[in-house]
């Protein structure tokens, strides 16, 4: 987590307030964020930021801190660059879970498009057994369990997470959470498409599959149960099961209670039809609860205690403790909701930031968005590595002049052109003899959302 930088970095996103950066690469950048409350938050805009207000009973008091992902400005010039990453804004909405992090909002129609979701205060599980040690039985079983608990979360929305590793698992006050779905997102419903090659992947080798690494598109539900395996081996030991990436030989042992072996045995198999499936995978992690002579009850309080007296926690930025916000900050996002402009607009016009660096994306996620840029450019009919240009866009043509009123009355003025905003205004209500004008397009994403949510449920 750094300081944020007042020359390249907003203080504002919609209606949250930027408080630190936590990492960037190729796709862009992740601050560590909070709302700001605002008033006269209009439906229509609460609706197009897709907000979700506290939970109620929340405590008012206590700030809610976000994880806001903005994606790189130079990828808007790609085509498909939009849908895909409203694409990755849908499958966090899709995942349902304590064991995920819950989307809070979200603008794809902004300058630079950007999410927020919560922000979970706790050590990876990486640093933790680097920094703590290894686990026993019942914060070994403990993990297992919610992590479980966040792909049969995952699998049940049609989605794959192809990433998960230690460094995507945080150990928050409430219990292990799943980070990251950016594979997920580019890769599901690829598997009639040709964007990989033999023996390419992408992942985390020492985490991933043997399937996952040499044929990618056919790796389905056990490719993950297979990543959940290394990780707990990982809990145990300190290292992955294989150092580089996943072979046909048995991996190295060392360090793995003989009580743990048969479980992660079945699990860390070089073929997928063998493996375990979650509910196999539970199972065997509450049968070592019992031989142990514990209850899931004691194991959850056992890793609760563990990480609390660890104190790995990434250190926050004051501010993120007090309930109050800048009075500058706040005044100028509520003057710009008044004005009828988007709460990002003021800081529109600063130095964009440079992420051309590349690397790994937000949470170590392998960037892959040439791949899935050229995937969705092919879909909309665009050629592969096509960049649109003023030659290609038709000419502006003048305005034919209004014919005049057949009475003789003089002609009305040109309406003016409103200033463009990341959201649409209320338009002005027309005479009652012209026909209404369309809806904005927020209420239409948003009335197209709740035709699908209630079509699923056989209400509607």
């Amino acid at each position: 987590m750094k300081p944020l930088d007042a020359d390249k970095d907003p203080r504002v996103l919609g209606p949250f307030e930027l408080l630190a950066r936590l990492g960037e690469g190729g796709m862009g950048v992740a601050y560590l964020a909070r709302r700001i409350p605002l008033d006269g938050l209009t439906d229509e805009l609460t609706a197009t930021y897709h907000l979700v207000e506290p939970d109620e009973g929340a405590d008012a008091a206590e700030p809610r801190l976000a994880v806001v992902k903005m994606i790189q400005p130079h990828l808007l010039d790609k085509p498909g660059a939009r849908k895909r990453f409203d694409r990755e804004i849908d499958t966090v909405r899709a995942v349902v879970s304590d064991r995920v992090p819950a989307l809070l909002a979200a603008d794809t129609d902004a300058a630079e498009p950007w999410f927020a979701m919560d922000y979970i205060e706790g050590p990876s599980l990486h640093n933790m057994v680097k920094e703590s040690g290894t686990f026993s039985v019942g914060p070994y079983v403990a993990l297992g369990l919610h992590l479980a608990d966040a792909l049969r979360a995952i699998h049940g929305t049609g989605l794959l997470h192809r990433d998960l590793k230690p460094d995507n698992v945080v150990l928050g006050p409430d219990g292990p959470v799943v980070l990251d779905f950016g594979l997920a997102t580019l890769i599901e419903r690829r598997t009639s498409q040709a964007i990989t090659g033999p023996g390419e992947a992408w992942g985390t080798k020492p985490f991933m599959s043997y399937e996952q690494l040499h044929d990618f598109p056919s790796a389905k539900e056990p490719t993950d149960v297979y990543a959940l395996g290394a990780t707990l081996f990982f809990a145990l030991t300190g290292r992955p099961p294989y150092p580089e990436e996943p072979l046909l030989t048995p991996p190295n042992w060392n360090g793995v209670g003989a009580d743990f072996r048969p479980l992660l045995a079945q699990i860390l198999v070089d073929l997928p039809g063998p493996r375990p499936d979650l509910d196999r995978v539970e199972m065997g992690l509450r049968a070592l609860l019992h031989e142990a002579g514990l209850t899931q009850d004691l194991a959850f309080e056992e890793l609760r205690v563990l990480v609390a007296e660890a104190g790995l926690a990434p250190e926050l930025p004051p501010e993120a403790r007090s309930g109050g916000v800048d009075p500058a900050v706040r005044e100028l996002a509520q003057r710009a909701v008044d004005v009828g402009v988007a709460p990002d607009a003021p800081w529109a016009g600063g130095t964009p930031v440079d992420l051309s660096s590349g690397g790994a994306d937000f949470f170590g996620i392998v960037d892959t968005d040439d791949i899935e840029l050229a995937v969705d450019a092919a879909e909309d009919g665009v050629p592969p590595g096509y960049t649109p240009t003023a030659v290609d866009q038709p000419e502006a043509q003048p305005a034919e002049p209004l014919p005049a009123p057949a009475d003789g009355s003089p002609e009305a003025p040109a309406a003016e052109t409103p200033d463009p905003t990341s959201y649409p205004l209320q338009p002005p209500r027309p005479p009652e003899d012209q026909p209404a004008a369309a809806p904005p397009r927020a209420a239409l994403r948003v009335a197209e959302r709740l035709r699908k949510a209630y079509a699923h449920s056989g209400k509607l």
